[in-house]
């Protein structure tokens, strides 16, 4: 048999400082909407066929990503206020040098190798990116309202920090490309101080839904307590010919087939909910409710 190779990653138990499975579901679906809401920002803005599409989380410490991050990637650190503590977005340098390009009406099929944006691509960058971040953050406005803000662009790590080396961080990661360019990939991570503040105002939200679809339920109980329905107690149907039908006259008799001591059939809307004897209240006739039937 040959030996299956897997890639195991270890896992301390006793850390509290990692997002529930329901919640990081809950999270990927406002990030779809996020990669699609940008795709058509990014695509509006340089006049170019961009996509973004979100691959998938991962839950990292900081020290970990910083060692993933390969040569060649640019940083841009934001906030989205009222959430605590700074996010990063990660991009190929090359990547970042093709937007500018475009953004300025030229093609993005340049060689960028061993360039650094200068400060001039910088202003052109920033809001590029601004726009990028905002539709994060009107993707996470469906939970939590923020406000989103470009802080500072690095082209090195070492100039970036969002947190200490051992606290988790929850890594969002993105493929791309713009124009005719190739597909790569774009990271964005954010501290757990700030996806906490969000999984709380999350759970707040998720708890009033489902109040409310509670008392939603209940309410239509109660309305459904109070629609009038037609009840009918029924005797067996019985055969007869037209021929019979035509010769009756008044007085005449028409037995029903129901033997004496048989009960009669109680229907609501046509099911059987029940069998009654007749009897009598006061001076009307009644019936009596001897058995309920279980559906």
């Amino acid at each position: 048999m040959i030996p299956i190779e897997k890639d195991v990653k270890s896992h301390d138990f006793s850390r509290g400082d990692v997002i529930e499975r329901a919640n990081l579901q809950a999270m990927q679906k406002l990030l779809e909407t996020f990669a699609h809401s940008a795709t058509q920002k990014f695509t509006s803005t340089l006049h170019q066929p961009c996509l973004f599409e979100f691959q998938r989380l991962d839950q990292l410490t900081w020290s970990d990503i910083v060692e993933e991050f390969e040569a060649g990637m640019y940083f841009f650190t934001f906030s989205l206020p009222p959430l605590e503590g700074r996010a990063v977005l990660a991009i190929p340098t090359e990547e970042v040098l093709a937007l500018v390009d475009l953004r300025l009406a030229g093609s993005g099929d340049d060689d960028y190798s061993g360039r650094v944006p200068s400060e001039i691509d910088q202003a052109f960058l920033a809001p590029i990116i601004e726009d990028f971040i905002c539709e994060l953050g009107n993707a996470f406005a469906r939970i939590q309202s923020t406000s989103p803000m470009l802080e500072a662009q690095e082209g090195n790590v070492l100039f970036v920090s969002i947190g200490a080396p051992s606290e988790m961080c929850i890594v969002i990661r993105l493929t791309f490309f713009v124009a005719s360019r190739h597909q790569r990939e774009a990271l964005i991570c954010l501290p757990f101080e700030m996806v906490r503040t969000f999984i709380d105002s999350l759970k707040s939200k998720t708890a009033l839904v489902e109040k409310g679809r509670r008392e939603s339920l209940l309410d239509t109980h109660r309305r459904l307590m109070d629609v009038p329905m037609d009840v009918v107690f029924q005797f067996p149907s019985i055969l007869t010919t037209p021929a019979e039908l035509l010769t009756l006259q008044v007085g005449d008799s028409l037995g029903l087939g129901h033997p004496k001591g048989r009960p009669l059939e109680v229907r609501a809307e046509g099911i059987l909910i029940a069998l009654a004897d007749i009897c009598s209240s006061g001076v009307h006739k009644a019936c009596e409710i001897m058995e309920e039937v279980v559906r």
